[in-house]
């Protein structure tokens, strides 16, 4: 059985998550010049910009997908967890690689960004936490 405290955790992580993850996509179909005033204080100069983006919205919706189903799924299948742990993971790469990379960042665009990287990598702990804890209870209980 999964401790309460990190049961409130897992929760209160996952559907932050989910938020932030359906805003991100939102802002990158519906309003990029949104992103780029926000975080690189300039619009778009070509439409390969704006097509990149909502490339990346496409991952981002199916974090928001996969996360949706990981708060309906994990009490009964705990390897929903390790899926959800697993999406946060990459998604730590793509944050700091996206910092290192792009030419502009403005205050609230390093603001925004450079706390996901940290987050993502707290969100693996608990959920891998929360599984293990999930896996041992299972196992101790046949």
């Amino acid at each position: 059985m999964i401790e309460r405290r990190l049961k409130t955790a897992i929760l209160l992580y996952l559907w932050a998550a989910l938020f932030e993850d359906t805003v991100l996509f939102l802002i990158s179909w519906f309003a990029p010049e949104l992103w780029f005033r926000i975080f690189h204080h300039a619009l778009p100069t070509t439409p390969f910009e704006v097509a990149f983006l909502r490339r990346s919205g496409g991952q981002w919706a199916a974090f928001a997908v996969a996360q949706a189903i990981t708060l309906w799924r994990w009490r009964r299948n705990p390897e929903w967890l390790a899926v959800a742990a697993g999406i946060r993971f990459s998604d730590l790469f793509t944050d700091i690689c996206y910092i290192l990379a792009v030419p502009m960042l403005t205050g609230a665009g390093w603001f925004l960004l450079t706390p996901p990287a940290f987050l993502n990598l707290l969100g693996v702990i608990i959920l891998l936490k929360g599984y293990t804890q999930a896996r041992r209870s299972v196992s101790s209980a046949t």
